[in-house]
């Protein structure tokens, strides 16, 4: 999938493409079987390929799900793929020392690269080895092609060992080693294509586009804890030498908020005073809407009075309303990384001792204040770095806009910015990535 290759294959991921399938068939099998064009029409509908009908897809979700990894075998495919790598590296440190003719140096380094090779063939042996019944079926092919990667690399290994042994001339010992070289990375290429049929693609540093693992930043609002769902992507926009500019984008889903926020605002301003206001929020919903997202509150306000009399008191009502206001709330971003969120009364519904109340009254300011701390709060969750981002990003990253975002009915804010890495960094990057697609959860 490169340029961009996703962070995880998970069962969702699988539905909505069985969905996709069975809504457009021809799209999703000329895109599995190679981007074929699509025929005219057939019997089994207007713009259907010639042959292919709903069972095709059905077939290719079914076996979507036969051959997908779980989560110890993602793990295991993280081991085997740097087992790989470290292979690489020792050939690649090989060559360097032999083009510097040390002898002994030269015999250290070809053991340590006979052991690497060796450890890249055996782990990626037993990985297959442990395939489930289904997964040996579907992955037939795939792993045939593995296979005789893998004998080709066994092949040019000796072949290197011989000439070595023989102690032929310079140029033929570093053809074997170029030889050697083009047989693991074909090796690498075809594990790779084992991992991104079984639904497991990894990062690397030479991606342009990376995606964000998703986590949850959890947020204290009225000493209630609520869940922000963070999500993100990386997409380089500009390249410097070593130096790296992507454009980072982060999507906070405020669905819990929605659901908490009556309970929340009850928290922070009901009150019942027996001489003075009473207060009873009775319903909160946050809509969301672009730029400005509105917050409708339904409440209940009483005002009672106190009198003593022979030593007893005596509470009386002086008055009551019921009524609504909206508030109208906007985020922005002040300087990198300095969220803010501005609110404003809209249209208020409710008799005179409400309204003044509202308008005027520390009702009013007391409601505004609760709401815009609450829902800055969890703003600000979505753009704690230490929590949503991979450690390599967390000091580098700056948020330059907010905007609030409706995605069918579920409230989020998505934050934009920018951060710069080298391409070590980069690699860095990958590596975390990868690491945290292997401590996923995979549904069985």
């Amino acid at each position: 999938m490169h340029p961009q290759r996703s962070s995880f294959f998970i069962a969702a991921k699988v539905l909505l493409g069985a969905a996709m399938m069975l809504v457009c068939p021809a799209m999703a099998i000329a895109q599995h079987h190679g981007g074929h064009g699509i025929g005219g029409s057939t019997p089994g509908g207007p713009g259907r390929p010639d042959g292919v009908d709903e069972k095709d897809a059905l077939k290719d979700f079914h076996h979507a799900l036969a051959v997908q990894a779980t989560s110890q075998q993602i793990a295991e495919f993280q081991t085997l793929v740097k087992s790989a790598e470290g292979a690489k590296a020792e050939l690649l440190q090989f060559q360097q020392q032999r083009s510097k003719e040390k002898s002994a140096a030269e015999s250290a380094s070809n053991t340590a690269l006979d052991q690497a090779l060796e450890k890249a063939r055996s782990e990626t042996q037993k990985f297959i080895g442990g395939f489930s019944d289904a997964q040996k079926s579907g992955l037939k092919e795939i792993t045939k092609r593995l296979g005789k990667a893998d004998s080709d690399l066994e092949q040019e290994g000796k072949k290197l060992d011989q000439s070595l042994l023989a102690n032929v001339a310079g140029p033929e010992t570093a053809a074997r080693a170029e030889s050697l070289d083009k047989a693991l990375t074909d090796f690498s290429n075809q594990q790779l294509a084992l991992g991104r049929e079984m639904g497991i693609t990894l990062a690397t540093g030479q991606d342009l586009t990376f995606s964000l693992p998703s986590v949850k930043s959890p947020v204290s609002i009225a000493n209630r804890t609520v869940a922000i769902g963070v999500s993100g992507s990386l997409s380089q926009v500009a390249a410097e030498g070593s130096q790296r500019t992507f454009k980072l984008d982060v999507v906070a889903d405020l669905a819990d908020l929605q659901q908490s926020i009556t309970e929340l605002l009850r928290v922070q301003l009901n009150r019942s005073n027996r001489c003075g206001e009473r207060v009873t929020i009775q319903q909160a919903t946050l809509t969301p809407s672009a730029p400005a997202t509105l917050l409708a509150v339904q409440m209940h306000l009483e005002r009672w009075t106190c009198t003593q009399m022979s030593g007893q008191v005596s509470a009386n009502e002086l008055a009551e309303s019921d009524g609504s206001v909206e508030i109208r709330l906007t985020p922005a971003v002040e300087k990198p990384n300095a969220l803010r969120l501005t609110s404003e009364f809209g249209r208020i519904e409710a008799g005179g001792m409400m309204v003044d109340a509202l308008r005027s009254g520390d009702l009013g300011d007391d409601l505004r204040d609760k709401v815009t701390q609450s829902i800055l709060s969890a703003l600000q969750a979505g753009a704690d770095f230490k929590t949503t981002l991979p450690p390599v990003l967390q000091n580098g990253a700056v948020i330059q806009s907010a905007k609030f975002q409706d995605a069918a009915g579920t409230l989020r804010v998505v934050l934009e910015g920018q951060v710069q890495i080298s391409s070590e960094q980069a690699d860095l990057l990958a590596s975390q990535l990868n690491q945290a697609l292997s401590a996923r959860e995979t549904p069985q």
